[in-house]
């Protein structure tokens, strides 16, 4: 056995070599290491085959074979040789255990071993900061449940110019290779020419240090001004439009100022960009008064073929019979005993069942999918685990922070107000801007400095899917409890919803794999015959 342990890791494939192949130790001494099943493991079977998911892993996600989900379920510190004995295989299973299997587990952090490193990420991350660009506070809808108080003041001429001096800033200092910024507001379209003119300036700056500049925009929809969709498309901007239901409870959610459906312009608007190859990716605010609409929501979401981002709202006032995301970090903190409306007991379980009503949706929509593109004879490509989020959650890589903020993220309002997140914009405390690098703004803020607290929090140690919550958005639990050492409120949420996904994800990626099955079995036939 150990000399066929050490014949078949030499066969490492190619994909494995570079990555996990060169650190290994001496094959012949696999059989005297010790084998035991990753804490962070989650586990779960999709059309009758298994799959495993850990976020610190080299591909989070993999189907596996039976024999290697056998050998999770003993792996419990033994010797490798101990538990492949207890598995009953024959030859030809160990075999394919020591070439197939144990690579597999351990290049994905499914099974450690004390002499075989931690997986390695595909690559370098790439240094990337993040800025929300606050254009105008004016806005042609009037949510109720949004967090910027709407007034018609605009991004002032003199801010623009402190905007652009510390994105140079940040690109001189050599500490990025990209900056990413999301024109927001108010409605940014209400400020196209602004937007235009400030993002090619800034690309300018960009390029003349060799940092890539991206941007994307943050619109309600119903505004397509003339020349947006030539210029989103010219300038690779991505569109990220917000909907939170169908028909009469989009226009309730998201009234018009000055009357009329906002649905109905929405529509037009996803007509016109979609008609024109642009992929909007939506993004829906869950709360109270949409919850039970969100099944409905899903499935025009899907027919249309675009996926989406839900995010819960921050307020907490579950089962109180509105949608309210406008408190922030500076308000006064709300306990239970405070409020009867946390997302708790009744409320918890409807919206439970809601988003359990809608990823049956999502789950059948994938299947039909991969139905359809495997009888084509075609690699099915359908986007969910790529494009598919639920709040803050980083389900495909490890993550200590819910968000960037105070560490690679930053918010700038239209007065030139500074702060670490959004939501608190229009709070007390906010910085101004000054033209410094945007780094040095985030890691220095002072009006939320407890945000840039990590994962290690006591009450998250012990949770599998600590690496991709990191405890949840800081605001809602300083909302919570005044601090933000602890729980999300949301953790009995997330809990529910990261099974499905994961199943979902599974599920995609097994019909990824019965192509390439397929591929295989007509490659064997043409090679019999032409024997």
């Amino acid at each position: 056995m150990i000399a066929s342990a050490t014949t078949l890791a030499v066969q490492l494939t190619s994909a494995l070599r570079p990555r996990l192949a060169n650190v290994l130790p001496p094959a012949n001494l696999w059989p005297s290491l010790t084998i035991r099943r990753s804490r962070d493991l989650f586990r779960g079977i999709v059309k009758g085959q298994h799959f495993a998911h850990n976020p610190n892993g080299y591909d989070a996600l993999a189907l596996l074979s039976n024999r290697a989900s056998e050998l999770l379920d003993v792996a419990a510190g033994q010797p490798i040789a101990t538990a492949i004995a207890q598995l009953g295989l024959d030859g030809q299973g160990t075999a394919a255990v020591y070439q197939r299997d144990l690579p597999l587990l351990w290049r994905n952090g499914f099974a450690t071993t004390p002499q075989v490193p931690p997986p390695r990420p595909h690559s370098k991350p790439e240094r990337v900061f993040n800025a929300w660009l606050h254009l105008t506070n004016a806005c042609n809808l009037a949510c109720p449940y949004c967090y910027i108080h709407k007034s018609k003041r605009h991004m002032s001429q003199h801010v623009v110019e402190r905007v652009l001096a510390s994105i140079e800033a940040t690109a001189q200092s050599g500490s990025v290779q990209r900056i990413h910024v999301r024109y927001a507001g108010g409605e940014p379209m209400l400020r196209f020419a602004v937007m235009q003119r400030f993002h090619a300036q800034a690309v300018e700056v960009c390029d003349r240090h060799g940092v890539h500049y991206s941007a994307a925009v943050l619109t309600n929809g119903t505004l397509v001004p003339a020349g947006a969709v030539q210029w989103l498309r010219a300038n690779k901007v991505s569109l990220s439009l917000s909907i939170d239901g169908v028909g009469e409870l989009q226009d309730a959610m998201r009234p018009v100022v000055g009357g009329g459906s906002s649905f109905a312009r929405v529509q037009q608007g996803l007509d016109t960009y979609q008609d024109a190859g642009i992929v909007p990716y939506v993004l829906v605010t869950v709360g109270d008064s949409n919850v039970d609409g969100l099944p409905q929501l899903t499935n025009f979401l899907l027919q249309r073929r675009l996926w989406f981002r839900f995010s819960l709202v921050r307020d907490l006032e579950w089962g109180s019979g509105i949608l309210d995301d406008r408190r922030g970090a500076a308000d006064d903190f709300v306990t239970s005993s405070e409020n009867g409306h946390l997302l708790q007991g009744l409320a918890l379980q409807r919206v439970q069942k809601v988003l359990s009503q809608c990823y049956d949706q999502i789950e059948a929509h994938v299947a039909v999918e991969n139905a359809t593109a495997l009888a084509r004879g075609v690699a099915p490509n359908i986007g969910f685990r790529r494009s598919h989020r639920f709040c803050d959650l980083q389900l495909w890589q490890p993550i200590q922070q819910a968000c960037g903020a105070g560490r690679s993220y930053l918010a700038i309002g239209e007065q030139g107000q500074v702060s670490p997140c959004q939501a608190a914009l229009h709070r007390e405390g906010t910085a101004e801007i000054t033209g410094d690098s945007l780094t040095q703004m985030a890691t220095t803020q002072t009006q939320l400095p407890q945000f840039q607290r990590l994962v290690g929090n006591a009450a998250c140690q012990r949770c599998p899917h600590r690496s991709s919550c990191a405890g949840g958005c800081p605001l809602l639990l300083h909302r919570r409890s005044g601090h933000v050492e602890g729980q999300s409120p949301y953790c009995d949420v997330f809990k529910a919803v990261i099974p499905r996904i994961l199943h979902i994800a599974a599920l995609e990626l097994w019909g990824q794999a019965e192509f390439a099955r397929a591929q295989a079995r007509t490659t064997a036939v043409d090679v019999h015959l032409a024997d």
